[in-house]
């Protein structure tokens, strides 16, 4: 004779307990991932800006006698139309050249926008170009505060 146990709410208890606790990791990993979505991006966006602004130096101004883009056009028609689902205002975006000799860093649109694959006599120098993306982001879902995300590209000067 087998005896039987009565466990009259037993389920529903267990699932007042196991319920809140599933569903609030549930969107802990969609916001993760929403987070790890936006990070990506932003490295994106950062490479992308360093490449576009590294083909349109000094040589790339010689050659098309067009002028160099400055670091708002670089940012307008490269970085945000890449901002999906992001808010443009809380990109920064600043894009500054490094000379290959000296190591020196200035602002891409304080320098001559001139960082060349060459040299005056024609030898190749390594100066590149450094775009640094940052993005405040908001996790949904008041998972805590802002979080900076923050990625940095750089790319030979190759034009």
């Amino acid at each position: 004779m087998t005896r039987r146990y009565r466990r009259r709410g037993a389920v529903a208890v267990e699932a007042a307990v196991v319920y809140p606790v599933l569903f609030l990791l549930l969107l802990g990993v969609i916001v993760g991932g929403m987070g790890v979505f936006r990070y990506e991006l932003v490295a994106c966006m950062a490479c992308e800006g360093s490449r576009y602004a590294a083909v349109r130096g000094g040589d790339w101004q010689r050659e098309s006698g067009q002028p160099a883009p400055t670091a708002t056009q670089i940012t307008s028609d490269v970085i945000v139309p890449m901002a999906v689902s992001m808010d443009p205002a809380n990109l920064t975006v600043r894009v500054e050249c490094v000379n290959g000799v000296t190591g020196a860093v200035t602002d891409w649109d304080a320098s001559d926008k001139s960082p060349t694959s060459l040299n005056a006599a024609g030898d190749p120098v390594a100066n590149r170009v450094r775009v640094t993306v940052s993005y405040r982001w908001s996790p949904e879902w008041f998972f805590g505060g802002p979080i900076d995300l923050r990625s940095v590209s750089e790319s030979p000067a190759s034009y």
